[in-house]
């Protein structure tokens, strides 16, 4: 085959490329090929996606031409992607399918970008398979689940012993409350006898318990207030 007989169509789309490669290629195809893709791929900043679909590779020499493609675009500060979605191609770029980026088409690519980032972390998602994390990611997921889970457990029982401690402190208040009460109550019982003999005059006095608190202190109190007058 001749090389002008290739069948490679180019579709630009701005800043992006899309190469069609097809045909039944072989090592006699490989320098024209190799000519003609290193010249589509030329130009800095662009996404180059390589339609492989309809391409049926008899030699294995074309992947060591696409991982030097690969290295060229890096070098420019572009982006190769490989698009074809066939189980032929799949097993022929199998050894390498961790180094190119490959996509069922040009719209996957663009609309992957959440679960490229997943992936990248170790997340992937698949509608037969749902949800995987790798390994590396479930055991990092399961520690910061054990570790929330203590963090929550620690703080719901630190919360309990301080509410634990403000119930004794209420109760506590309650009962000196309620002796204070009884104090006063039976202070202010014996005032009628001394209101008789005329010892009483200012009952205000009592409402300051505490620092009144004995009748020999507010007797003293009543003897030093008459010697002033």
């Amino acid at each position: 085959m001749r090389a002008e007989l290739i069948d490679i169509q180019v579709e630009d789309h701005g800043d992006d490329v899309e190469i069609t490669l097809s045909g039944s290629l072989s090592r006699v195809q490989l320098p024209a090929v190799r000519e003609k893709i290193e010249m589509l791929t030329k130009g800095p900043g662009c996404f180059f996606f390589l339609n492989l679909e309809r391409a049926q590779f008899k030699t294995r020499d074309y992947l060591d031409l696409f991982l030097e493609v690969l290295d060229s675009i890096k070098a420019q500060n572009s982006t190769l992607v490989l698009v074809f979605s066939n189980n032929e191609q799949k097993a022929y770029f199998e050894k390498y399918k961790n180094i190119f980026e490959i996509y069922e088409s040009r719209s996957a690519y663009k609309n992957s970008g959440l679960r490229k980032q997943l992936a990248q972390v170790g997340v992937h998602y698949g509608k037969k398979t749902g949800l995987r994390l790798t390994p590396a990611v479930a055991i990092s997921a399961t520690i910061l689940i054990i570790g929330w889970a203590i963090t929550l457990f620690l703080i719901i029982a630190a919360q309990g012993r301080d509410i634990a401690d403000k119930q004794a402190q209420i109760i506590a208040l309650q009962g000196q409350k309620d002796r204070y009460v009884r104090e006063i109550d039976k202070l202010e019982s014996s005032i009628g006898p001394l209101r008789k003999l005329g010892v009483v005059q200012d009952t205000s006095m009592l409402s300051s318990f505490g620092i009144i608190q004995d009748w020999v202190s507010y007797l003293e109190y009543l003897e030093n207030s008459r010697r002033e007058k």
